[in-house]
């Protein structure tokens, strides 16, 4: 009777698609490796809707160098690629075209203009697993920051004047000393501290100080060395509330995390957890697969495919037991 008991506890399908999984979550943090020369590596981001502005703009595209953590604040009207290439490319023009491009998947880096971009300007593009924003953990820091700051100008100013106050907290960003590279962004890049328009009524004092180049190399020296120990540290950190992760294969059949967006008045308490089934496609590195969906199964709907991180993912339903063994604690659920 217990395993025809457990068989049937485990073949619910409400419970599959309800009830969230406790416990530690799976997988340990793999850190990008940081080739530490500038503009290699970049990371973007976009931030918005905000009130839409007297020039215009509704968005904000936030561009972080990988090794430097040089920061560059671009306004957009929309998230049409065009926009967001435009953008880039002014900004790569002036720095030099990055080896490699780290995004989310939203549809601006997900589009065949995006990907034409790319390929054309040969940048290899990342893009992160679904509702994996570690992945991308340079420029959701800085977001934080960037929204506190624009939170306060708009206090301050009124909302629709946003998009004039980016100059001064992109400054403010680049020539703040930064844990994670121990160093400022600008003197990363440039050697030494971007002056500021108010120290050029001191421009005879700050001459031999500020504007003063130190030895790039040196401090490039420091920062890689600085960045590999704090990779370290935040590795430490972060698996500490992990545990080992499931290991699937080409086939498995498995649910994924849902996404959800509730409107006013609803709630996302007693929604479905888990969707699915669907069925791995594609095993890749760092604990990420390729997700689809299954032919036949939903009639009439679009075909899925998508990459996700082992956390969101869980095996779907597994009512099989060995009737020779009287232990069912290896199954999962």
């Amino acid at each position: 009777m217990k395993k025809i008991v457990t068989k049937y506890v485990k073949a619910c399908i409400h419970c599959a698609y309800g009830k969230e999984v406790s416990g530690k979550k799976e997988g340990y943090l793999h850190p990008i490796p940081k080739i530490d020369i500038p503009f290699h590596t970049v990371h973007v981001d976009h931030l918005g809707p905000f009130v839409k502005s007297k020039k215009g703009n509704l968005y904000l595209l936030v561009i972080v160098d990988g090794f430097t953590k040089f920061c560059m604040l671009k306004p957009l009207r929309n998230l049409k690629s065009n926009q967001t290439i435009a953008a880039l490319t002014d900004v790569f023009s002036a720095f030099g075209f990055p080896a490699r491009l780290i995004s989310d998947r939203g549809s601006t880096f997900t589009s065949k203009e995006f990907e034409l971009f790319c390929n054309s300007s040969y940048i290899r593009h990342i893009l992160n697993a679904v509702a994996s924003p570690r992945s991308n953990g340079q420029v959701e820091r800085y977001n934080r920051t960037v929204l506190d700051a624009l939170g306060s100008y708009a206090d301050k100013l009124g909302e629709t004047k946003w998009d004039q106050t980016l100059g001064k907290i992109q400054w403010g960003l680049n020539n703040t000393l930064n844990k994670g590279i121990g160093k400022t962004p600008s003197e990363a890049l440039f050697g030494r501290l971007l002056t500021h328009s108010s120290e050029n009524m001191f421009s005879e004092m700050f001459t031999d100080t500020r504007n003063s180049t130190q030895d790039i190399d040196k401090i490039r020296s420091e920062i890689s060395s600085h960045i590999n120990k704090d990779q370290e540290q935040q590795k430490k950190r972060f698996d500490v509330g992990r545990k080992e992760p499931k290991i699937y294969s080409v086939g498995d059949l498995v649910k994924i995390k849902k996404q959800i967006n509730c409107n006013e008045g609803k709630s996302r308490k007693l929604l479905p957890v888990y969707s699915g089934p669907y069925k791995i496609t594609k095993v890749l590195n760092n604990d990420r697969y390729e997700i689809s969906s299954i032919p036949g199964l939903n009639l009439g709907k679009k075909e899925y495919s998508n990459i996700w991180a082992v956390d969101q993912i869980q095996p779907w339903i597994n009512t099989l037991i060995d009737c020779d063994n009287d232990s069912t604690d290896s199954e999962e659920t």
